[in-house]
């Protein structure tokens, strides 16, 4: 493993920028999708691409916040052989709905409008947005 080291800054809004000769090393360019895995036990921070194919999708559900809500939309897409690369949930009004942002493959056997259905029929989602990445 070849490991080059960069100093960077946090700007004032929290920022950081990846400096050009990380991203020309890394292959990273405008819309790379990164992982930032933070650890505060060793007080450090890593960012590693995430290697996010072109026929990659992200998706936005609105749920009920309640419990299992978030489990019940992940297995079905599971049931329908979808692995999700990326996740995170956000309340949006406490015991009423949070919205659940997922990454992952486009699927082969199934139309968007037709994975939309599923995910409100069999997972419960009140709303389902289909984002394409690029």
């Amino acid at each position: 493993m070849k490991e080059v080291k960069f100093p960077i800054t946090i700007d004032n809004r929290g920022r950081i920028v990846i400096p050009m000769g990380v991203r020309k090393l890394l292959g990273l360019r405008e819309n790379s999708q990164l992982m930032l895995i933070a650890d505060s036990e060793t007080q450090e921070i890593k960012i590693s691409p995430v290697g996010i194919k072109g026929d990659s999708l992200k998706f936005r559900i609105l749920m009920k916040d309640e419990a299992g809500s978030l489990a019940k939309i992940a297995t079905t897409f599971g049931n329908h052989g979808i692995s999700l690369v990326y996740g995170e949930s956000v309340t949006m009004e406490r015991d009423k709905t949070a919205i659940w942002t997922v990454i992952g493959p486009r699927p082969k056997e199934l139309d968007l409008d037709e994975l939309k259905e599923i995910l409100k029929h069999e997972g419960d989602a009140i709303k389902v947005e289909i984002i394409p990445l690029e």
